[in-house]
């Protein structure tokens, strides 16, 4: 899998996750999972914030991504323009072949179409 800390990706096994936190007062973070056969899990901790609303309403996150498909996993943007923000992340993934079965999909639930699950 990948992280980056800036535009651009690190890969491994077809999975990658896209990071933007150069010259924008926050963070989006985008996963796509490119391996036909498995799905990919992450969960992103992000309580080292401050200063900071995430478009998901929580700032820790698990989601699934099913093969050949890609998610906006969070955006993170300043809360207090008058004040600076901090973003410290940590994330745990990995490939796997069976899916969630009778777990959620994605903590919190997704709602509307910006975090929603999208094919290649």
């Amino acid at each position: 899998a990948v992280v980056s800390t800036q535009s651009g990706h690190y890969g491994r096994e077809g999975c990658s996750v896209y990071q933007l936190n150069k010259k924008v007062a926050g963070l989006v973070m985008v996963v796509e999972n490119r391996n036909p056969h498995r799905y990919f899990h992450i969960s992103c901790d992000n309580h080292n914030t401050s200063n900071v609303v995430s478009t998901r309403g929580q700032i820790t996150t698990a989601d699934w991504i099913p093969p050949l498909s890609r998610m906006i996993i969070m955006i993170l943007t300043q809360l207090d323009e008058t004040c600076g923000f901090k973003i410290q992340s940590s994330y745990k993934f990995s490939l796997l072949q069976e899916g969630p079965g009778e777990e959620a999909p994605h903590a919190p639930p997704v709602q509307g179409f910006l975090h929603r699950v999208y094919p290649l």
